[in-house]
């Protein structure tokens, strides 16, 4: 079995693409984020990512599986198992009906527990292909129980000092995370018009949020936190609030300089992706014969060259990489 790599992954020998940016007969979506999807004719994923995708794929014709269940094709079969990094996430197992090959794709994936995702479930397999977006030796986070305690802890200096919270989190995933946990701690808080309706829809799929919150609709009430997507967009959108102080939290925060990067008064290191020791580590769980890294720094294929695995790095971004799978 072969692999492509071209603005996402190609198995040519069952055909079928894996988070596929441009639209393809079929294709697994591993999650809801925009940079692994596309309005596929077939799509293969979660009951979840097709709920929070309704609008994208209203003219796909969608084939849904719960986790654990598999679809079977001629050739090959595939099941799908949670990637713990978002409402819904899946890594994509496919095995090979003539040889039993087993490949797993874990698209983007988390080890730590968010109280709105599915924890991580490891699936053994021969050839792995996984994220690599933290993947260098400088991304490894501190405990997150550590890392909420600092970030509630400066919410409430500030606003004890009548400023305003404008926590950046993008508006699928991150936003509704760490908007249980602010409730879960008795702040008070306004979403973005956007990241507001997707926090309802997580709701609808099961989402249960410990506490009441609101659309910001321009204006926020005393003592309120408001979270807002980062971007270029977010300061023109806010110039009307005073007293703003900026929050952002990112895996990439863990380098010096984030704040000024990050375009934050305050950067802490909280991500849902895995850290570069938990990308080893998760190796080690399912013990692969052959390692296949994508979507970030190659330093971790080497890593892993050096503890005996057969690893390579795809570089991201280029076209027609074509690998053999044994």
């Amino acid at each position: 079995m072969d692999v492509i790599f071209d603005r996402g992954i190609y198995l040519p020998g069952p055909d079928l693409w894996l988070d596929s940016r441009r639209k393809r007969p079929v294709s697994c979506i591993s999650h809801a984020h925009a940079d692994h999807t596309a309005a596929h004719d077939r799509p293969i994923l979660t009951g979840a990512t097709l709920g929070l995708l309704s609008k994208l794929l209203r003219r796909s014709d969608p084939c849904a599986l719960e986790y654990g269940d598999t679809h079977h094709a001629p050739s090959w079969s595939l099941t799908l198992y949670p990637a713990g990094h978002c409402l819904g996430s899946a890594q994509v197992l496919v095995e090979s009906k003539a040889s039993g090959h087993r490949v797993l794709y874990t698209g983007d994936f988390r080890v730590r527990p968010s109280p709105t995702a599915e924890p991580l479930e490891p699936a053994s397999c021969d050839t792995l292909i996984m994220e690599s977006t933290f993947g260098s030796p400088e991304y490894v986070f501190p405990p997150q129980e550590e890392t909420l305690a600092r970030f509630f802890a400066t919410l409430r200096r500030w606003l004890a000092a009548g400023c305003v919270p404008v926590v950046l989190a993008y508006r699928m995933g991150k936003a509704q995370e760490l908007l249980h946990h602010l409730l879960s701690e008795g702040f008070e808080v306004a979403l973005e018009e956007g990241a507001y309706a997707v926090a309802r829809r997580h709701e609808e799929l099961g989402v249960k949020f410990p506490g009441g919150f609101r659309s910001f609709q321009g204006d926020l009430r005393d003592g309120e936190t408001l979270l807002f997507p980062p971007g270029r967009r977010t300061r023109a959108a806010l110039k009307g609030i005073r007293r703003k102080r900026y929050m952002a939290m990112s895996g990439w925060a863990v380098l010096d300089g984030a704040r000024r990067r990050l375009g934050a008064d305050e950067a802490l290191p909280f991500s849902d992706h895995a850290d570069y020791n938990e990308l080893i580590d998760y190796v080690k769980a399912v013990s692969p014969k052959r390692v296949y890294t994508v979507f970030g720094f190659p330093h971790l294929a080497r890593r892993l060259r050096a503890e005996g695995y057969d690893a390579q790095h795809l570089e991201n971004g280029r076209e027609n990489i074509q690998l053999r799978f044994l």
